[in-house]
C-alpha cells in the first residue's frame, strides 16, 4: 500500500545513487557491513532482557495502564474500560484494539489485564523482541569483495563481457519521487489556467 520502506532505503543510499553501478554496489556493501557491525557492537552493551526501545514502550504502557479499569469475566477473558471498552482473550492472545495481534507486543490494555490476573507480562511478548534474537539478527556479516580494478580476469578466461551499447534518451533522468497511494501531494497554481494541480505553465494542457 505504501512505498515508505523503499523511500527510506533510497534516502539511506543517497550518496551512492548517482555513482556508476560498480561503485554504487561497493558503497552500499560498505554501508551494510558498517551497519551490521555497529548494531552488533551496540547490542553487546545491553544488559536488559528486551531491546531498549521495546523496554521503554513497555514502561510507558505500564504507566498508561494505571488509569484503566478491568473487569474479569474468566481466567483468560477480561474487559478493559477507559473512554472505550476493549475485549481481551489471553488464551488466544487477542485484543479488540488489534495492536497485540499486529505487533506481537502487548498493548497497554493487555499489560493491565495481565497484571490484574497475576501473570508475568514478559511471558506474553514475542521472542523476536528479546536482545538475544536481536544479536542473532546482526551476528553475520557481508564477505569482503575485491575492487573491480583488481579482478583477476586471467583466472576465468581471456574473454571479458562488456556492457551493452545503449543510447541515452534525449530527456533528463527522472528524479522526482513517485507518491505513495493516498499520499497528499502539494498543489501548485498554474499561471496559464489559474487552477491548482500538479502541473505548471509549461506542462499545462488545459484549453484556453
Amino acid at each position: 500500500m505504501l512505498s515508505n520502506v523503499a523511500e527510506s532505503y533510497n534516502n539511506w543510499i543517497g550518496r551512492a545513487r548517482k555513482l556508476p553501478i560498480t561503485c554504487m554496489v561497493d558503497i552500499i556493501r560498505i554501508q551494510i557491513i558498517t551497519q551490521l557491525f555497529n548494531r552488533s557492537a551496540e547490542s553487546k552493551r545491553w544488559t536488559t532482557k528486551f531491546c531498549p526501545v521495546m523496554k521503554k514502550k513497555l514502561v510507558d504502557s505500564l504507566k498508561l495502564a494505571k488509569s484503566l479499569d478491568v473487569i474479569v469475566a474468566s481466567n483468560t477473558v477480561l474487559e478493559i474500560h477507559s473512554s472505550t471498552s476493549f475485549y481481551i482473550d489471553i488464551g488466544r492472545r487477542t485484543c479488540s484494539c488489534h495492536e497485540w495481534q499486529l505487533n506481537g507486543f502487548p498493548c497497554c490494555h493487555v499489560v493491565h489485564a495481565l497484571r490484574s490476573s497475576g501473570r508475568d507480562v514478559y511471558d506474553f511478548i514475542d521472542p523476536f523482541f528479546h536482545v538475544d534474537c536481536f544479536r542473532k539478527s546482526y551476528k553475520e556479516s557481508v564477505y569482503l569483495v575485491p575492487l573491480s580494478e583488481r579482478f583477476d580476469f586471467d583466472s576465468v578466461g581471456s574473454s571479458i563481457i562488456k556492457p551493452p551499447i545503449t543510447k541515452k534518451q534525449p530527456r533528463r533522468n527522472k528524479k522526482k519521487m513517485i507518491p505513495s497511494r493516498g499520499e497528499n501531494v502539494k498543489q501548485i497554481k498554474c499561471e496559464r489556467c489559474l487552477k491548482y494541480g500538479n502541473h505548471n505553465k509549461k506542462t499545462c494542457k488545459a484549453a484556453i
